[in-house]
């Protein structure tokens, strides 16, 4: 993972989702929906990857994550680049929008 200093606090991250709204869904209620489930499952993701492995989730990490997301949800393959962590923060946000209907 890249730059372990800068570690992701919740209203860094609420920043970041914001940032992708228009990518969230149609409507501002189900956008918001859906940026809170991407929160929790983030909060959720962090939490777990630290207890589990002492390992950090970095604000790039989710920065890069979100990029994926943004990039699925136009239709176009993940980068190759991504991280493992990266990639399964990814490929949980897209379970969970996927199952919500967001797509």
């Amino acid at each position: 993972m890249t730059d372990k200093s800068t570690r992701l606090s919740e209203e860094k991250l609420r920043l970041l989702v914001d940032s992708m709204s228009s990518y969230l869904g149609n409507g501002e209620q189900k956008s918001t929906q859906v940026t809170n489930i991407l929160i929790r499952e983030t909060v959720k993701f962090r939490n777990k990857l630290k207890e589990e492995t002492g390992e950090i989730l970095t604000v790039g990490d989710t920065q890069m994550a979100l990029e994926a997301l943004g990039r699925h949800l136009e239709g176009r393959k993940l980068p190759h680049k991504l991280t493992p962590e990266q990639k399964a923060l990814t490929q949980i946000w897209i379970d969970h929008i996927t199952l919500f209907g967001a797509e």
